[in-house]
């Protein structure tokens, strides 16, 4: 019996009552509108459940061409009966009108983070402070790969699909419903009786291997490569046009249900079930552990196995499963402390380096790379890889001839670990940085004190084409239609010579440059003058500031608001910023001193660029309140607290005064711990603050 017959069954006996049903209306001379509605149904019963059964249930039980048939049927009847077309139909999967802008959406409960843990130890070490907490419990666990793609929250009303959101900052995400129906393996109605009125379905979407390296073959333009599946999983949901989502083959695996209404679960492991029984796929590799050993048994096992998968995954994520010790429990910051995530040490290849060369960047910063023999690391060829100065080489005597051990860090960026060591011939040759700057012979400075060195060429010609090409990409300015090819075009036909140039393209330029036609011109011209409303802080680090960031920009924005502040600040009083240390602040003082940077702000001022920062401010249970802390904090970051507090309506304090509400003191404390006790100022432990938090957020979401 082939795969298409044996799941006949169940599909057949759904049509001959939808068919039925049609023939009884067809036979008296019903009403038209309403014999459409009832075949519009059937169609929809037919492809959703051919759907259900071929990419959930790996069954199909339709010829590709009845599918294609019913889809057609469809397609026809909803293009010259448009009333009858519905956001949950099918034929939405293939995509629709392209997005304009992603509008925000704020979810009903948090989607947390996870801890990491690297070692059995530190496995241990998480179980005990669980156990710490509710010493009189037993524990049991749920093991489930971690599948490296995106986090996705999918809201149903009345078990039909309303809200696609991504994870964002963990509050509030993107809203990618559009293209989220594109995708075959989550549900656009809810399946079986048990369907609450309103559930939030929790998951992770992926590109699977195989789909990732056909994406990738059929690519003309190299440099638009997608590093590992996950980015491509990614860069293919948030597509303005959903029809390109639709293309990409993007899969689902649900794995938790944040909100629901009406319904209660005792157990995560439950909880899976439940989900898969409302058609949603779940990794089949799922598995119950009663005690840490056993965790360690299936975490070992996937290490070893992981690459068999058609699928990528980073590690295992394992969690409590009496979802009454996971209440208990709760949160610390932002980290669950009933869940942790087992992460995999990178995959490491040994291979020669064949030589090191540099490059200059953006802000004349001197990047020392490798050349390797071409190897490939879980299906991407890597023949370059990260060194980050010359002091790195050093650390690790790294000699051109060497064979050397190579991981992609995070799975992304390809680095040289180390040297083997005993494949060492006696002939390798040690590597010393160049005297002077191989673009535009300048000599290259060392500064005292720093690892990096510099080339300290303004008209550098790599350092101005690395400087444009940060000054349009996604995270500055997003020029979206001009890449790395365009912007060397640009550069190389002497258009662009300082970034203001930007704003003063013609059509007439753009249509003298290889493949510009009118159409690609005029886009451009629009997200030019799209840039100019920009926030303030992709302004800050689009300017190629040495050291800027984009955090390092937007919690300078946030503290001047505006460039003619920050142009008149002092390098003290950028330093005084929580989260900029003096480095950075004598940088950007440095910067708004030079001549030629004054006359570019002045220029893109002309222009009409924004140079002011748009502030909107928190309110909420901590408002009037401000707080500083000092010392180190052993539960949380630093920077998550003061997100968490100002996302509640508290203030961030600077130094320590007789306004100042609150001192929180961590571990081996400063100065501003006497000052506060001279000032009268409160003063708390970290407890009182995760204890302050966890209420404060736990009211949030009871309201």
């Amino acid at each position: 019996m082939s795969d298409v017959q044996s799941g006949q069954t169940e599909q057949s006996k759904s049509k001959h009552t939808a068919n039925d049903l049609l023939e009884q209306v067809t036979s008296d001379e019903g009403n038209d509108e309403e014999r459409l509605e009832i075949r519009v149904a059937e169609l929809r019963h037919q492809i959703e459940e051919a759907n259900y059964h071929y990419y959930v249930q790996d069954n199909p039980v339709l010829t590709d061409a009845e599918y294609d048939q019913y889809m057609i049927e469809l397609q026809r009847i909803e293009q010259e009966h448009p009333e009858l077309q519905t956001p949950d139909s099918p034929t939405q999967r293939v995509g629709a009108q392209p997005i304009q802008d992603v509008p925000q959406q704020r979810h009903p409960l948090p989607m947390l983070s996870l801890a990491n843990a690297r070692s059995e130890q530190e496995l241990q070490d998480w179980q005990r402070r669980a156990q710490n907490i509710l010493p009189n419990a037993t524990f049991s666990y749920v093991c489930e790969l971690k599948i490296d793609g995106l986090a996705m929250a999918l809201t149903y009303d009345e078990g039909r699909l309303m809200i696609g959101a991504t994870r964002g900052d963990g509050l509030v995400g993107e809203n990618w419903t559009q293209n989220i129906r594109t995708i075959r393996t989550i549900p656009q109605k809810l399946r079986g009786d048990q369907i609450p009125p309103k559930v939030e379905v929790r998951g992770e979407i992926y590109m699977p291997i195989r789909d990732f390296e056909r994406i990738n073959a059929e690519m003309t333009d190299t440099s638009h490569l997608f590093a590992n599946p996950r980015n491509a999983a990614a860069g293919s949901l948030r597509q303005k046009d959903s029809r390109v989502t639709a293309t990409r083959r993007l899969s689902f695996f649900g794995y938790q249900i944040g909100y629901v209404d009406g319904m209660r679960i005792t157990s995560h492991w439950d909880t899976l079930q439940l989900i898969r029984a409302w058609g949603f796929p779940v990794n089949p590799h799922i598995q119950m552990a009663h005690n840490l050993d056993e965790v360690m048994d299936y975490c070992q096992k996937w290490e070893k196995e992981r690459f068999n998968l058609p699928y990528e995954i980073d590690g295992v994520v394992i969690k409590i499963n009496d979802l009454a010790h996971q209440e208990e429990l709760g949160t610390v910051a932002r980290d669950p402390r009933w869940a942790i995530a087992f992460k995999y040490p990178p995959i490491q290849v040994a291979t020669r380096l064949q030589d090191i060369r540099i490059n200059i960047g953006r802000t004349g910063s001197v990047n020392p790379y490798a050349v390797l023999d071409p190897i490939t690391i879980r299906g991407v060829t890597v023949s370059r890889a990260a060194l980050h100065n010359e002091g790195d080489i050093q650390r690790k005597d790294l000699r051109i001839g060497d064979w050397v051990l190579v991981q992609r860090a995070g799975e992304v960026i390809p680095q040289v670990v180390k040297p083997v060591l005993e494949r060492r011939t006696g002939n390798e040759e040690i590597y010393h940085l160049p005297d002077h700057c191989p673009y535009c012979g300048t000599a290259i400075e060392r500064l005292e004190d720093q690892a990096m060195a510099y080339c300290p060429n303004k008209q550098c010609p790599e350092r101005i084409l690395q400087g444009v090409i940060h000054f349009v990409s996604k995270g500055a300015m997003d020029m979206e239609t001009i890449g790395e090819k365009m912007s060397e075009q640009l550069v190389k036909a002497g258009y662009i010579k300082t970034l203001s140039d930007f704003y003063q393209l013609t059509e007439e330029q753009l249509l003298a440059l290889e493949g510009v036609k009118k159409r690609s011109a005029d886009t451009m011209l629009k997200s030019i003058e799209t840039s100019k409303h920009r926030a303030l802080w992709r302004l800050l680090f689009g300017l190629n500031i040495r050291y800027i960031g984009e955090k390092s920009a937007q919690i300078i924005a946030s503290a001047f608001l505006s460039i003619d502040r920050l142009e008149q600040a002092s390098a003290e009083e950028i330093t005084a910023v929580p989260g900029i240390g003096p480095e950075i602040g004598q940088s950007v003082y440095n910067w708004f001193q030079d001549a030629d940077n004054l006359a570019l702000i002045e220029r893109l001022r002309q222009a009409g660029l924004n140079m002011e920062e748009i502030v909107t401010e928190q309110t909420g249970p901590l408002t009037g309140q401000s707080f500083l802390l000092t010392g180190r904090l052993t539960s949380m970051t630093r920077s998550s607290a003061e997100e968490d507090i100002k996302r509640l309506g508290g203030k961030i304090a600077t130094g320590v005064s007789k306004t100042l509400s609150h001192l929180v003191v961590g571990e081996d404390p400063g100065s501003k711990l006497a000052k506060a006790q001279k000032a009268g100022v409160a003063i708390h432990d970290e407890q009182w603050l995760i204890d302050l938090l966890q209420e404060l957020n736990q009211q949030e979401l009871n309201q």
